[in-house]
């Protein structure tokens, strides 16, 4: 359901980029229907369909051609046990976690993602065929150099806004805990104000580009650090610490959208009462409680415990498998 949910928003899973591994077996489709309404917004109902190469979304029975267009009605965070990854893994997934987050709050930057991809593309290309110098390639480099600056000047924005807001909340309702802290990462490069520049400062750099046939100047390769007192959390932290961190990011991320947009966003919690202790489990449910979002938790168990903890206003519902149906 969960993940029905976040597909209706962002046009793909949290757990695969490819819509055909999402197919029931035995069936060659699926089809999602969200019907929204409340005291926030208009009712507007959404649909999405795979059926064998093709995707058909619509809003209000009109067809709508990318999750751009989506997010003017339904926006969702989605809270995993795979978020973890934004601590234990590797750059790609701190990058992506920040390109969604900000795509999220603002449309219009995905275009610019769209934009460097193309200039990574097309600047591979001519480092594969062994053109390092000429117009087509100077051409690829600066567009390149150009968009970098606008993507890590909106990534850098919204890290500091996400950090401040982290340890607003850490200090608010985590007193004990230490300082979580954010710092962006640009690697092998140095940012400098004009293309000259840029040009001048890195062409040691091209002669490894030659040899390796590839771009290695570029956001696409940045990434940003989390320290947990001011030592790495992927290192140093705990389980239960390092979950901390990305439910306070999820959080933090949310309510910053929220204070941006009308329509406040769903936020999907993924049995992520797990590793934390009930005082904890308290404070981030009564953190949660007073953002007045809509939620939906899903628990192994039979949600007795996080019933006990939210109190009144929480709606059960029980799924069964096929096996103990």
């Amino acid at each position: 359901m969960l993940e029905a949910l976040h597909y209706a928003c962002y046009l793909k899973s949290f757990r695969t980029h490819s819509p055909y591994e999402l197919i029931k077996d035995e069936s060659d489709s699926f089809f999602i229907r969200v019907s929204l309404d409340g005291a926030d917004l208009y009712p507007h109902d959404i649909q999405v369909g795979v059926s064998g190469k093709k995707r058909m979304v619509k809003v209000d029975q009109k067809a709508v051609s990318s999750y751009k267009e989506l997010l003017e009605y339904y926006r969702v965070i989605t809270l995993t046990e795979d978020d973890l990854a934004l601590i234990k893994d590797g750059p790609e997934m701190r990058r992506s976690y920040l390109d969604q987050a900000i795509t999220l709050e603002q449309p219009d930057y995905l275009p610019k993602l769209k934009k460097l991809k193309t200039c990574i593309d097309n600047r591979n290309i001519l480092l594969k065929q062994g053109r390092l110098t000429g117009d087509m390639f100077d051409l690829w480099t600066q567009q390149l150099w150009q968009v970098s600056g606008e993507i890590r000047q909106e990534r850098k924005a919204f890290l500091a806004e996400l950090g401040a807001k982290v340890s607003e909340l850490v200090a608010h309702h985590f007193p004990a805990e230490v300082a979580i802290e954010f710092t962006y990462l640009t690697r092998k490069e140095k940012e400098v104000a004009t293309y000259e520049e840029f040009y001048a400062h890195h062409g040691s750099l091209w002669d490894d580009e030659r040899m390796l046939k590839r771009s290695l100047v570029g956001a696409h390769l940045d990434d940003f650090s989390i320290t947990y007192a001011q030592r790495k959390s992927r290192v140093y932290a705990s389980r239960g610490q390092q979950k901390l961190i990305v439910v306070l990011c999820k959080i933090a991320q949310l309510i910053i959208l929220a204070q941006k947009h009308s329509i406040k966003p769903l936020f999907l919690l993924d049995d992520f009462m797990t590793d934390f202790d009930p005082s904890r489990a308290k404070t981030l449910l009564n953190l949660l409680k007073g953002l007045e979002c809509q939620y939906i938790f899903t628990t192994p168990d039979d949600g007795t415990q996080l019933i006990e903890l939210w109190g009144e206003g929480i709606q059960r519902l029980t799924f069964l498998s096929e096996k103990s149906a």
